[in-house]
C-alpha cells in the first residue's frame, strides 16, 4: 500500500474540507524565475516612489495607469532597443502578477495591453511607437566553411586576442566546429543563462570515443566520436537525446573536434586506462581485435560530471588555470566571440549563433522531422528563420547554368571581411576622450577624495576600513566603468565607419594610382602557435598522403598542442627582448619569483614594470607567507640562499640584488 493511502486512514475529511486553499505555485523553470525575480526587483524600485512606497498594495490595486507607469519607468531607466525584448518583459510582468496574486490576470487588463483590436494596444502599439523602438529582428552574419576555416586559423595563429589561457582559446575554437557541425544552440555546450548556478552544459558523460575498423578498408583503423546533445532545446535532460557523429579530419586537424577533445582530455587526465599517458599511446594500445568492430576508449567515473569546456580561474599564486569543476559560461564565450570577430576583420560580429545559423542553411535538403530532432525545433515553420535566399534565382528564371561559386561568397560574411580595420584607438582619440565633460565630472570628484583621504590621513592605505575611503573607491569604479563605456562606444564608431565608407577610398586610391594596401603586423605572433596552425592547416588530399604521414602529423599535432601549456605569455608583453639575455635584474624592477619560474616564457620572466609599486603590488599576488617553516631558495636565478621568513627574503632582495619589494 502506497504512503499516501497509508496515511490517509487517519484524515478528518471534515476539518480538511473546511480548511482554506492552499496557495500553489507554477512549476517553472530556472530561467522563468529568473526573469519573474528580475520583473520583481524592478517593480519594486519603480514602486518605492509612490505613496505608499509599497509593492505588494500596487499588486492588489493594479490599473492599467499602474502597468503603463511601470512600463515607461522601465523603458526610461534600461537601454531597451527591440520590441521583442520589451514584450517579453510585459508577459513576466503578467506571470508576476499571477504569482503573486494566485490568481490570472484580470482579461480586461490584459486585453487593453496587448491586443489592439478594440483599443489601442499599450504595449505593442503606444508605447512601441512613443519610444521608437526596433520592430525587426537580430540578424545573424551568415558563416560556411570558408569563414570557419578563416577564423579558426586566425584564433590559433595571428589574432591579438588574449585569452586566460591556451584551453580558453582551443575550447573557443572547439565549440566554434561543434555549432558548425551540429546546429545546436550554444547552451547545449557551455552553460546556458538559463540554467544560471547549475553548471550544466557538455559533460565527460555525453561523450563516447571509440577506435574503429574503417568499413571500406578493415585494414585501416580510425578514431571515431559520438556526443549526446543531452541539453538540447526541447530536450533538456528528458527523453532521448540525440547524439551526432564524429570522424576524423585528416584533410585539415585545424577542423577536427576529436583533435580537441583528445587535447582536453589529456590535461584532463580523463582517460580510465593506465596504459594511454601520451598522445601516441592513443594509436599505440587501441587496436581492434578481429572479433570485434570497435575498441570502446572509456574514461574515468570521476570526471563523467566535469564539464568538458570550463572557466578561467586564478590560483592562490595569482596564475591563471582551468577551473576543474566550473563551466564555461555563455557571456564569457560571448564576450570572447564579439572581441575575435572584430580582431579578425568581420564586419558584423554577431554572436555565437550564426554557426548555428550557418549549419542550417546546408540541412535544407533534409524532412522536416529530421530538421526538428537536429535544430531541437517543436514546430516546423521555425525553420523559416534559420535560412535565407541561396539560390541563383537570376539563372533559375534565365535558363542558365547556376553560379554557384558567386552566390556562395555574396551570401556569407566573408564578402565584407577587411583585416586591416582598426583594432585600437588612437593616442589622439583617447586624450579627447579624456576631455569629455561627463569623465572630466567623474574625475575630478575622485581627486577630490584622494585628496581629502590625503589630508586627514596622509597615506591612503591608513584610511581604508572608514566611509570615506569607500566612497573613494566608489568613485574610481565610476572613472573606470564610464571610460571603458566611452571608449567602447568609439570603438564601435569607428569600427561602423570604416566599413562605411571603405568602398569610396578604395575607389579614391584606385583613381590616383595608389591602389591601398595591407600588411599585416606580425610582430605579436607566438611562434609556437604559428607552427601548430601551419601543421594542422594544411588543406591536403588525403588521399595522395600515406597512412603513416597523417598519423605522425595527428601524433605531433596533440604533442604541440598539449607543450602550449608550458608557454605562458603575459598580457604586456615586450616583443623587442631577445631570448638569448641573460634571466637578470638590471633595472630593479622585475619580480624576483617570476625570474626564477622556469614554466614561464622567457620574456615573460625578464618583464620590467614601470614602477615600484606596480611590481610590489604583482609581488603581492604570489600570496607568499611571512614563515617558511621548511625554508624558500631565493627564487633569483644562481642565488641558493635559504629564508625561514618573508622579511629576511626582501632584505636581502634588496640588499644582494638591488629589488625593493
Amino acid at each position: 500500500m502506497s504512503q499516501a493511502k497509508t496515511m490517509s486512514e487517519d484524515i478528518d475529511w471534515n476539518a480538511f474540507v473546511q480548511q482554506p486553499d492552499s496557495k500553489t505555485k507554477g512549476d517553472f523553470k530556472d530561467t522563468t524565475k529568473n526573469h519573474i525575480l528580475h520583473v520583481k526587483r524592478n517593480f519594486q524600485k519603480f514602486s518605492s516612489n509612490l505613496k505608499p512606497p509599497n509593492y505588494e498594495y500596487w499588486i492588489k490595486n493594479v490599473t492599467l495607469r499602474l502597468i503603463e507607469g511601470f512600463l515607461r519607468w522601465y523603458l526610461n531607466t534600461h537601454n531597451v532597443k527591440y520590441q521583442s525584448g520589451y514584450l517579453v518583459f510585459a508577459r513576466y510582468f503578467r506571470i508576476f502578477w499571477c504569482e503573486e496574486m494566485d490568481s490570472l490576470f484580470p482579461y480586461d487588463l490584459r486585453r487593453r495591453m496587448t491586443r489592439a483590436c478594440y483599443y489601442p494596444s499599450l504595449v505593442c502599439t503606444t508605447l512601441t511607437d512613443e519610444y521608437e523602438l526596433d520592430m525587426g529582428a537580430k540578424t545573424q552574419p551568415p558563416i560556411n566553411i570558408d569563414d570557419l576555416l578563416y577564423k579558426t586559423y586566425h584564433i590559433m595563429a595571428l589574432t591579438k586576442v588574449l585569452f586566460a589561457t591556451v584551453r580558453c582559446r582551443h575550447q573557443h575554437s572547439c565549440f566554434r566546429k561543434m555549432m558548425s557541425s551540429t546546429s545546436t544552440r550554444p547552451g547545449t555546450l557551455i552553460e546556458s543563462p538559463g540554467y544560471m548556478r547549475c553548471n550544466d552544459s557538455l559533460k565527460w558523460k555525453d561523450i563516447e570515443l571509440y577506435m574503429v575498423k574503417h568499413p571500406e578498408n578493415p585494414a585501416c583503423q580510425t578514431l571515431l566520436m559520438r556526443v549526446r546533445h543531452r541539453l538540447n532545446k526541447g530536450k533538456r535532460n528528458k527523453g532521448v537525446a540525440p547524439v551526432f557523429t564524429y570522424t576524423e579530419r585528416n584533410d585539415n586537424l585545424g577542423l577536427c573536434v576529436i583533435q580537441d577533445i583528445l587535447e582536453f582530455a589529456f590535461r584532463d587526465g580523463a582517460f580510465a586506462s593506465e596504459y594511454i599517458k601520451k598522445p601516441r599511446d592513443v594509436w599505440r594500445y587501441t587496436d581492434v581485435p578481429n572479433h570485434r568492430l570497435s575498441t570502446p576508449i572509456h574514461f574515468k567515473e570521476e570526471v563523467q560530471e566535469i564539464p568538458v569546456f570550463r572557466s578561467a580561474v586564478k590560483d592562490p599564486e595569482g596564475r591563471w588555470i582551468t577551473h576543474p569543476t566550473r563551466a564555461l559560461t555563455y557571456k564569457k564565450a560571448q564576450e570572447d566571440e564579439i572581441v575575435t570577430s572584430r580582431s579578425d576583420g568581420s564586419k558584423e560580429p554577431g554572436s555565437l549563433y550564426k554557426y548555428r545559423k550557418g549549419a542550417a542553411a546546408n540541412l535544407r535538403h533534409l524532412d522536416e522531422h529530421s530538421r526538428n530532432i537536429i535544430m531541437g525545433h517543436s514546430q516546423s515553420h521555425t525553420f523559416a528563420y534559420y535560412v535565407q535566399v541561396q539560390d541563383d534565382t537570376q539563372s533559375a528564371f534565365m535558363g542558365t547554368p547556376t553560379r554557384d561559386a558567386l552566390i556562395k561568397l555574396a551570401t556569407n560574411s566573408s564578402l565584407t571581411r577587411d583585416a586591416s580595420v582598426p583594432q585600437r584607438l588612437s593616442d589622439e582619440k583617447k586624450q579627447e576622450i579624456e576631455q569629455l565633460t561627463e569623465l572630466r565630472d567623474l574625475k575630478r570628484k575622485r581627486d577630490q577624495l584622494r585628496r581629502d583621504l590625503i589630508a586627514q590621513y596622509h597615506r591612503l592605505h591608513k584610511a581604508r576600513g572608514t566611509v570615506l575611503y569607500s566612497e573613494f573607491e566608489r568613485a574610481q569604479k565610476l572613472v573606470r566603468a564610464e571610460r571603458k563605456k566611452l571608449h567602447k562606444m568609439a570603438k564601435d564608431e569607428q569600427h561602423g565607419n570604416f566599413f562605411k565608407n571603405v568602398g569610396n577610398r578604395i575607389v579614391e586610391g584606385n583613381y590616383q594610382g595608389k591602389p591601398l594596401t595591407f600588411e599585416p603586423d606580425i610582430s605579436h605572433v607566438v611562434p609556437e602557435r604559428k607552427a601548430l596552425a601551419d601543421l594542422e592547416f594544411k588543406n591536403r588530399d588525403v588521399d595522395k598522403v600515406s597512412d603513416s604521414e597523417l598519423l605522425e602529423d595527428r601524433i605531433r599535432s596533440l604533442e604541440m598542442r598539449l607543450a602550449l601549456y608550458d608557454l605562458e605569455v603575459p598580457k604586456a608583453l615586450c616583443p623587442e627582448i631577445s631570448d638569448t639575455l641573460p634571466l637578470e635584474s638590471k633595472s630593479g624592477l622585475e619580480c624576483p619569483v617570476c625570474l626564477g619560474r622556469p614554466g614561464l616564457h622567457s620574456r615573460a620572466r625578464r618583464y620590467t614594470y614601470a614602477r615600484k609599486d606596480t611590481l610590489q603590488r604583482h609581488f603581492e599576488t604570489h600570496n607568499l607567507k611571512q614563515k617558511f617553516p621548511k625554508g624558500r631558495p631565493c627564487d633569483y636565478p644562481g642565488c641558493e640562499e635559504l629564508f625561514y621568513t618573508l622579511t629576511k627574503y626582501k632584505l636581502h632582495l634588496h640588499t644582494v640584488h638591488k629589488i625593493s619589494l
